[in-house]
């Protein structure tokens, strides 16, 4: 009797996980979106719908030499389209090396270029270097990762470094009766430390929120696809740009 209780209680507490985890993405995704939600927020935005695309992939060194296994590499490239994917936007290249400090824990440094493409005149380029601390690993809600990243940014179109702070949580949640596929949802703040004659000001910079489907095609193929709301605060009318977001990740 008292095992088939144990075991009725297991049970119990594996369903009540498996009911609070979806809920825990969705409630983390509308809060991020809830300010911008407001009839006050809406009144004075300028919206766009955008076509944004990712492939990322990242290893170690072990296939070097086992003793570097620890020391990680990262590569990384972004399109981005504006005006209904009419437009290209942005092209984002982002290489960067880590080491692991934990299974779970990896710190980070590289460099990315950015070249903004704009409607008139000569296109922006934009350097920058980062830093980054990464925790991922698994939960009972399902895998979570936080991700808090500086940035140094240097623009064409002015002379000044601007720092930047990002600060990302995501949760992803295998389907229980089906584990390759996940529900993924992400959110991710920018502040900016500093003003520079290139147009950053300081304080609150942007935010993303992410919902969406993740597929594990095989154990090193990850694909992930879903809406991001980018909500960017400008000095004159804020932007609230509508992303469909298509994310490849393969892990080596």
């Amino acid at each position: 009797m008292f095992m088939l209780k144990n075991v009725r209680d297991s049970i119990m507490q594996r369903t009540n996980r498996y009911r609070r985890a979806p809920f825990l993405v969705i409630v983390m995704l509308a809060s991020s979106l809830m300010p911008f939600a407001l009839p006050t927020a809406w009144a004075e935005l300028a919206d766009d719908f955008r076509i944004w695309g990712n492939v990322t992939a990242r290893g170690n060194f072990g296939f070097i030499d086992p003793d570097l296994k620890r020391f990680r590499w990262w590569g990384e490239i972004q399109p981005r389209t504006r005006e209904e994917g009419e437009d290209m936007d942005q092209l984002l290249i982002r290489p960067g090396i880590g080491y692991a400090l934990t299974d779970h824990s990896t710190v980070w440094i590289g460099y990315a270029h950015v070249i903004n493409f704009v409607a008139v005149g000569d296109n922006i380029h934009e350097d920058r270097f980062w830093q980054q601390y990464m925790w991922s690993g698994a939960t009972p809600l399902g895998g979570f990762t936080s991700r808090t990243r500086f940035e140094q940014r240097w623009q064409t179109n002015g002379n000044e470094t601007g720092g930047r702070f990002r600060q990302m949580f995501k949760l992803s949640w295998p389907i229980p009766v089906y584990p390759a596929v996940s529900l993924v949802g992400w959110d991710e703040v920018f502040i900016h430390l500093n003003d520079t004659n290139w147009g950053a000001r300081q304080g609150f910079d942007q935010n993303r929120g992410f919902a969406g489907i993740g597929y594990r095609v095989q154990p090193p193929v990850l694909i992930e696809i879903g809406y991001m709301n980018q909500y960017i605060n400008k000095s004159t009318l804020d932007n609230m740009n509508h992303v469909l977001s298509l994310n490849l990740f393969l892990d080596f």
